[in-house]
């Protein structure tokens, strides 16, 4: 590896944005890994199926399910195969081990068991004849309060970051949201929306006209939205623009409504319904430029609307049948934007600065997670492999081509800056994995070939649930509630490690990070706390 100063992006004026996901209520069951086939009579087990839950909530029994076979047939109903609940998952009748006979067909059904850990991954083993089978799934954020984050600006990319912590009044029913941010005021230069009971929408930030202290609610033609399930919200990053806006969806494409706003202070932003979008509701999200919502009659945009009370969306011709999408906007001195949009048969077809989708060529079958940049297109399969592409790997084994570069993930959170490229996964076992990598941008960055790191400190012995990535700011979430920060990139010598940052029953978290010019970062969220289950 060659590095031409201990940290290569010392030196950097440049911006950086972690873009936040969109949110739904609960949903998303992620299929089970599997082994490569086995020999003649010889034992194998695979997944059939994964699971979601809301927090507290219970998973029935036989909803997760495992196949047994010695050979080519199914593994005798007198054998039994061994689970093992990771932390945040506990049978109804107690305890996270079981031993399962095994029924006809060779199939495995899991006991029924309480989600009672935080939101995020996690990861069900089993085990027959000393052969190992994981079951993917996912917990779901149960009501809670929300408490606003802040980092200081810090002075490296290297330096853990001091987060502070202040409690947003009267959202104590939120379950999911989104929160993205610029450099101003010191951190303080965000905009957020959540979902709280009744599918409200409720806003506070610097742009979007209500404080901290008394957010707003989203309303249109006078009369609060209500029935909301999916949110998102964005804050521009351009010198001098003091833009923001989002979008919130109910369960169809007739309840999908649009917010923007300029300036600082209190007022409404303008709200404008959208129409033209038509069936179920399965993704939204909204960027600077440009919204997106993906049903089932296909993926509909348009551009934001700065005023008026309605917008038209356009459906792109084509995208019937995809399930998921991942997209991007960001304007400093230009504007670009992108995305991705994943079909069921494993197809992923991408845009850049403009609306015309090319079919992504070699992409792995069974992608379960999709997160497009500007550098690189990373995704997830079923099976727990995480695969990349793009011209940000050009110097890593692979190159730009489909790699696999890790198997056993969970879960993973990503960024990209052009060419220079990082992220977490969580494994299976629920260790956070940190990655690099980056192809040489002349006065930017340097060729560094792909590596992945662990990442323990504080969090040694958590298991962890969901990570939230951005280029110099990384934050974790472990099952138990805690919450774990650390600064630097794999490019820098002095990188940080998590540090446990204090909080109280911590059961869902939201972060942005950015990084304007060298030397300067900042970042922030919000973090819903609960009960204890």
């Amino acid at each position: 590896m060659t590095h031409a100063a201990p940290d290569p992006k010392s030196r950097l004026s440049r911006r950086t944005v972690m873009a936040t996901a969109a949110w739904t209520t609960p949903v998303l069951a992620a299929l089970a890994s599997a082994p490569l086939a086995a020999a003649s009579n010889e034992p194998l087990i695979v997944g059939l199926t994964g699971f979601g839950a809301t927090r507290c909530g219970t998973v029935d029994a036989g909803q997760v399910r495992f196949e047994a076979t010695i050979g080519e047939k199914p593994a005798p109903t007198t054998g039994t195969v061994a689970i093992q609940l990771p932390v945040g998952l506990e049978f109804t009748t107690g305890g996270r081990t079981a031993n399962v006979t095994i029924g006809a067909g060779g199939v495995a059904r899991v006991p029924a068991f309480r989600a009672t850990g935080t939101a995020g991954a996690y990861t069900i083993t089993a085990t027959y004849e000393g052969v190992v089978a994981y079951a993917y799934g996912s917990i779901t954020a149960s009501p809670g309060q929300v408490v606003q984050i802040t980092r200081d600006v810090g002075t490296s990319s290297s330096n853990a970051p001091q987060i502070n912590w202040s409690t947003v009044p009267g959202l104590t029913t939120a379950t999911v949201g989104a929160i993205s941010g610029d450099q101003a005021n010191s951190s303080a230069g965000s905009n957020a929306a959540v979902l709280v009971a009744g599918g409200l929408v409720r806003y506070w930030g610097r742009n979007v006209g209500a404080d901290q202290s008394a957010p707003g609610t989203l309303q249109y033609g006078g009369t609060n939205v209500t029935n909301m399930t999916f949110v998102d919200a964005w804050t521009s990053l351009q010198d001098g623009n003091t833009s923001t806006g989002g979008v919130a969806t109910g369960s169809t494409g007739t309840e999908v409504y649009q917010w923007y706003r300029t300036g600082t202070g209190t007022g409404a932003p303008v709200v404008a319904k959208v129409t033209g979008i038509t069936g179920t509701v399965i993704a939204a999200e909204s960027n600077d430029g440009f919204s997106y919502v993906l049903t089932t009659a296909g993926l509909h945009y348009w551009g934001n609307a700065t005023s008026g009370t309605t917008v038209t969306a356009t459906l792109i011709s084509g995208t019937a049948g995809a399930s998921a999408i991942s997209t991007y906007g960001v304007r400093e001195t230009s504007f670009v934007h992108g995305g991705a949009v994943l079909f069921a048969n494993g197809a992923i077809r991408q845009w850049t600065n403009g609306h015309t989708l090319t079919t992504v060529a070699g992409a792995p079958t069974g992608i379960a997670q999709v997160e497009a940049n500007s550098g690189a297109i990373i995704v997830r399969t079923t099976n727990g492999d995480l695969w990349t592409s793009g011209s940000a790997f050009g110097f890593s084994a692979g190159g730009a081509a489909w790699t696999r570069r890790a198997r056993n993930v969970a879960a993973f959170a990503s960024w990209a800056i052009r060419n220079y490229v990082g992220g977490l996964y969580i494994t299976s076992t629920g260790t956070m994995m940190q990655f690099h990598a980056s192809t040489r941008i002349p006065g930017i960055s340097v060729d560094y070939a792909f590596k992945a790191e662990a990442k323990t400190a504080d969090a040694t012995g958590k298991a962890i649930t969901k990570v939230f990535a951005s280029d110099g700011t990384y934050l974790a979430l472990a099952s138990d509630g805690s919450v774990y920060a650390w600064g630097g990139n794999l490019d820098n010598g002095t990188r940080g490690n998590p540090k446990l940052v204090p909080s109280d029953n911590v059961i869902d978290l939201n972060v942005w990070g950015y990084h304007p010019t060298a030397g300067s970062y900042y970042g922030g969220g919000y973090v819903i706390e609960g009960t204890v289950c």
